[in-house]
């Protein structure tokens, strides 16, 4: 599933150049696309915390957190990192994955592992009473991608980690031929969101290009398609 660079970047120059409001580059374009592709991106995780607050008996919720767990489904990700013995040692960090984005859940054998904040834990692992079991297992997050988990294991132990990894970044990939761009399929990247944003990546690379080439019109079909869009999608 992924919606076509080149068919975004056509309709996308379509849009602009109509009644000469201007021209977007290729090196501008991707720019824009790869920041409209996080700023939908992002908007799931937003709309599914307010979907998921509405009444059970709320159909609308249903359809809603349906489609967006259809949205998110490509990105969600499993790893498994073992932690085994150097020199006698089991250590309790793990450095994340470059392309995450957001954790679902950490788990072992015994259970969940639940995140605690720097604060919490050094709170709860002072006292003998709150102090993490290998049944009640915590981490805690530091800097450079790097978690601790709590307790320190004492064998070689298995953890699970479920998470949504970032969309990579889109690119229009072109050749220059007698001074023109020609898009250059093999060595470009589509958008990895869901076929059915395909119309809200054009509106919202229409606006940021408004924006940036200063075109209050360009802003105005933006925003007119836009409405569109939505007002189609809700009825």
């Amino acid at each position: 599933m992924a919606i076509s660079i080149d068919t975004v970047y056509q309709k996308v120059l379509a849009l602009a150049n109509k009644e000469q409001r201007g021209y977007i580059t290729p090196q501008e374009f991707n720019l824009f696309a790869d920041k409209a592709q996080m700023e939908l991106f992002d908007g799931y995780f937003h709309d599914a915390k307010t979907a998921y607050h509405k009444t059970e008996t709320d159909m609308t919720h249903a359809d809603e957190m349906d489609m967006l767990s259809e949205k998110l489904q490509p990105f969600k990700t499993l790893q498994t990192f073992t932690q085994v013995e150097v020199d006698g040692v089991f250590s309790n960090a793990m450095t994340l994955p470059t392309d995450l984005y957001y954790i679902n859940n950490l788990s072992r054998t015994e259970g969940e592992v639940t995140e605690m904040s720097e604060r919490e834990i050094l709170y709860t692992e002072s006292n003998p009473l709150t102090r993490a079991t290998i049944n009640r297992s915590v981490y805690v997050r530091r800097r450079g991608r790097i978690i601790e988990v709590h307790p320190t294991p004492l064998v070689q132990t298995d953890y699970i980690l479920d998470y949504y990894k970032r969309p990579r970044s889109p690119n229009w990939a072109y050749v220059v031929v007698r001074g023109k761009a020609l898009y250059n399929q093999s060595l470009s990247r589509d958008f990895t969101l869901h076929d059915s944003e395909e119309e809200m990546l054009v509106t919202r690379i229409l606006m940021l290009a408004g924006i940036t080439i200063q075109k209050q019109e360009l802003i105005q079909v933006a925003a007119q398609d836009g409405g569109g869009t939505k007002q189609s999608q809700n009825d």
